[in-house]
């Protein structure tokens, strides 16, 4: 069985196959740069509410609200051109047509149906726009299970996925859908079980970057800290926390405050936490001593005299 143009190496034997859907082999030739505004490096990202979801992500209705100019900055930052990019929880596709775009190769799994459809029209239109005069790159839709990734250990130059918010979103009635878990404690565990599959397929000293919200459940004023949680569990396997930014979110219509007094806040961001896979630990090493400026020194000297002054009296 031949999936695109991947080795057969990145795949392990499946049984039966898994319902796939390749895109077409074509050469990419624009400037990305004149397209999307850049990201940058401060670690909340707000690219104001007047940025638009570009062609083809337009294309079908799926529950997202990640912009895919900030997915595609992201590739940029963890991979080359001709890597291989994973998304465990593919959704309709924002990776794999990124990907695309961006000359690297994706294997993009997801349990919906009905996503992954969406997933092909967006490359379908993708490789017939005239926006884009080639695209060479191989883009690989696979019908599977997060914690059972048909994909051989160490293959994936990186890991680039949205996860599911524990039950605030349910994408889909299907059984084996981790986003209709309603116990959180059991969602932490099933999702655990993924991470364990990023941990297996992705190669040493790369990187693994995951979208997540945390889960605020207004009539109990509660919020449940799925990012925290995300984190305990990615350590707890042997990941290394490289980086967090908050990807801040516009929503449509009016705000309003949760609840009564004290009232809880509206949600408008949500957590991308970037991830190591180290082949060996590494020993922390402390930064150097800060550098104040001389107004700051000038107060912390005065600080330490009042201090002992105060206790010579």
């Amino acid at each position: 069985m031949k999936l695109g143009n991947l080795p057969m190496s990145f795949l392990k034997p499946l049984s039966p196959p898994s319902n796939k859907n390749t895109s077409k082999n074509k050469k990419i030739s624009f400037d990305l740069a004149d397209k999307v505004q850049k990201v940058g490096y401060k670690s909340v990202i707000d690219l104001g509410r007047e940025e638009k979801v570009p062609f083809p992500h337009n294309i079908g209705d799926y529950p997202t609200k990640i912009l895919p100019q900030v997915i595609g900055e992201f590739i940029e930052r963890f991979t080359e051109n001709g890597e291989l990019v994973v998304d465990p929880f593919a959704g309709s596709g924002t990776v794999a047509v990124e990907c695309a775009i961006r000359n690297r190769r994706s294997i993009n799994i997801d349990i919906n149906p009905a996503a992954l459809d969406i997933a092909k029209r967006k490359l379908d239109s993708l490789l017939s726009s005239s926006l884009f005069s080639s695209i060479n790159t191989e883009q690989i839709l696979i019908l599977g299970d997060a914690r059972n990734l048909p994909l051989k250990s160490e293959c994936a130059d990186a890991i680039i996925t949205d996860i599911p918010y524990a039950d605030m979103i349910k994408y889909s009635n299907l059984k084996n859908d981790l986003s209709t878990i309603g116990n959180y404690e059991k969602f932490l565990e099933e999702i655990y079980k993924c991470f364990e599959e990023f941990n297996r397929i992705l190669k040493k000293d790369r990187y693994c970057v995951v979208f997540v919200a945390d889960y605020r459940i207004a009539r109990s004023r509660v919020i449940l800290p799925l990012h925290a949680d995300v984190i305990k569990l990615m350590q707890k396997i042997g990941f290394e926390l490289f980086d967090l930014y908050i990807w801040r979110y516009y929503r449509s219509g009016s705000f309003r405050p949760f609840g009564k007094k004290p009232y809880q806040a509206m949600n408008v961001h949500s957590y991308i936490l970037v991830f190591s896979k180290q082949s060996h630990r590494k020993q922390i090493i402390k930064n150097r001593p800060i550098r104040y400026r001389k107004s700051l020194v000038e107060k912390i000297k005065k600080i330490y005299e009042y201090e002992r002054s105060s206790s010579g009296s």
